[in-house]
Order: C-alpha cells, then structure tokens, then sequence
C-alpha cells in the first residue's frame, strides 16, 4: 500500500476525494486539521501513481518521522559493566 499526505490550508479535500480517476483505488483516508492521508489499495498501479503525482503535486507534503531514541552519553550516561574492563592478573 502506497500513502500520499496532502497539505491545504483551507482544509478542502473535495477535489482529491471525489476524483472518478482515484475513488476506486482509495482504501484509507485519514483527515486532521489541514492534512488529509489516503492510503491506496491493491488496485493501485504506476499510472496512479503519476496521475496523483501530476495532478495533486503540489498539496503534496512529506510526513518526517523524527528518530527520538535517546543518544548515549547526550540524554543518558551508559553502565559501564566492570568485568569486561578489568584486568585479570593470573
């Protein structure tokens, strides 16, 4: 499944939603304040996928999944385990 997020500001996804070209082939749709996701189904080829591209390019937004996970020795200090570091005198 192929996803594409459009971005307007008056927050009317008509157009796209009512489009006899993609109707069909639209499985999710996901709408929040400005923003619309839809999801495309199985159905889908790479003529929908250009046609979306060249029709709606430039509502399109991508969506930047920022990585959080937490950086050692910035926003924690590792253990440091004393039996891999220490010395054995035989």
């Amino acid at each position: 499944m192929k996803y594409y997020t459009f971005y307007r500001e008056n927050n009317n996804f008509d157009d796209i939603l009512h489009d006899n070209n993609i109707k069909g082939i639209i499985a999710i749709k996901i709408s929040w304040y400005e923003h619309l996701l839809i999801g495309l189904g199985n159905k889908s080829n790479d003529r929908h996928y250009s046609y979306i591209t060249l029709k709606y390019g430039e509502d399109m937004k991508k969506l930047d999944v920022i990585d959080r996970t937490p950086i050692p020795n910035i926003d924690y200090v590792p253990k440091k385990d004393k039996n891999k570091f220490s010395k054995k005198v035989q």
